[in-house]
């Protein structure tokens, strides 16, 4: 079911874009063939539980334009979290994820694309927890998790003029996305953590 959704959002946007891209398919962008590196952020929304994953993950980036129209990215994202009780308990988060994104641009001006796309990648949650009691008595436990995402999104590229091989990006979709919570030692659920989610980011291409 979630595939089909994500699929049929991505067709949609295909399909808006589609009645521009003959328009401005004659425009040369800029930066096709170059790699670059840069840095991407995402929201990773809210997920479930009381020390649930929220938060912008940020990320280690690699866009490359293919052409002029198609273009894909890999990332690295990295997000801690923790928290701290007077005396007594803390606890820590740690997410580490590795996605692909696919672009396709129907709109592409000498300075600026827009783009459709879809962004796929696994990972792990890491959940470290302390505890030492008045009497102290001290608990460690700790527990690492499968995070799934996918994520179809539509989105802009700008260059300036003066900078060309500067790109800033902005994005927003749907994260369709979880993880699985094995801590017990029973057999795993599956917490959703699915919702509209944006992206942001700036790449120097070489």
């Amino acid at each position: 079911m979630i595939m089909r959704k994500t699929v049929a959002i991505v067709a949609l946007a295909l399909a808006l874009g589609a009645g521009t891209a003959s328009a401005s398919s004659a425009t040369e962008g800029r930066n096709i063939g170059k790699l670059s590196i840069g840095y991407q952020g995402l929201d990773l929304n809210t997920g479930s539980g009381e020390f649930s994953i929220s938060g912008v993950a940020n990320g280690l980036s690699s866009r490359y334009w293919i052409n002029n129209e198609v273009g894909i990215e890999g990332n690295l994202y990295l997000q801690s979290a923790s928290r701290k009780y007077p005396g007594s308990y803390d606890d820590e988060r740690s997410v580490l994820a590795g996605t692909i994104k696919g672009m396709y641009a129907p709109v592409v001006k000498e300075n600026s694309r827009f783009y459709v796309g879809l962004e796929a990648g696994l990972g792990r949650v890491h959940y470290e927890q302390n505890y030492v009691d008045p009497e102290d008595f001290h608990l460690n436990e700790s527990y690492t998790n499968t995070l799934w995402l996918v994520r179809p999104l539509v989105g802009a590229e700008y260059n300036f003029a003066g900078i060309p091989e500067l790109g800033v990006n902005f994005e927003v979709g749907y994260l369709f996305s979880g993880y699985d919570d094995s801590s017990d030692g029973s057999p795993s659920d599956t917490y959703d953590m699915s919702g509209i989610s944006i992206g942001a980011g700036v790449h120097y291409f070489f």
